[in-house]
């Protein structure tokens, strides 16, 4: 019988469980929290649009312990589109390929919109439409401290 997941390919485990208030996530200084200030009135709502659940899994569970409140992960182009018409968010996530349609109709939105977003994925610059490419792209698979870095400018730039 063909094992469909040999045990070589698994690096690390995965906790999937969401965060809950008795846990302390690690402070790091990506943290959007800033000084330990826990009296900020809201929390950055970031959009996620990925299509493979472990990756959209574990980029929830990282931008929740960075402090953020997640709206998704959206798996493909209509239920993303859908989200950006009817959720308010202050950043996007965006995977280029949806299990064959891409995304870029919504980044258009986001970017008619002035809603900062960044891609997450696969695809290399070169595959990216001329109008899309001065967007940053990071490259999967990530470290999810370089992402909350990213989260952070990003939203430092909006408030400007």
């Amino acid at each position: 019988m063909h094992d469909l997941y040999p045990a070589q390919r698994i690096r690390s485990a995965v906790d999937l469980r969401p965060a809950s208030a008795a846990e302390d996530p690690q402070e790091t200084d990506e943290s959007p929290k800033g000084s330990g200030d826990e009296a900020s009135p809201q929390r950055a709502r970031i959009l996620v649009v990925e299509d493979e659940f472990l990756v959209g899994a574990v980029l929830v569970q990282d931008l929740r312990s960075g402090g953020y409140d997640v709206v998704g992960p959206y798996a493909n182009l209509a239920s993303a589109q859908a989200a950006v018409a009817a959720e308010s968010f202050d950043l996007a996530i965006l995977d280029i390929n949806l299990r064959g349609e891409m995304v870029y109709p919504v980044a258009a939105e986001l970017a008619n919109r002035q809603i900062p977003f960044f891609f997450l994925s696969g695809y290399t610059a070169t595959s990216v439409p001329d109008q899309f490419r001065s967007y940053l792209r990071l490259s999967k698979p990530v470290d999810s401290k370089v992402v909350l870095q990213r989260i952070k400018r990003l939203l430092a730039r909006k408030l400007t």
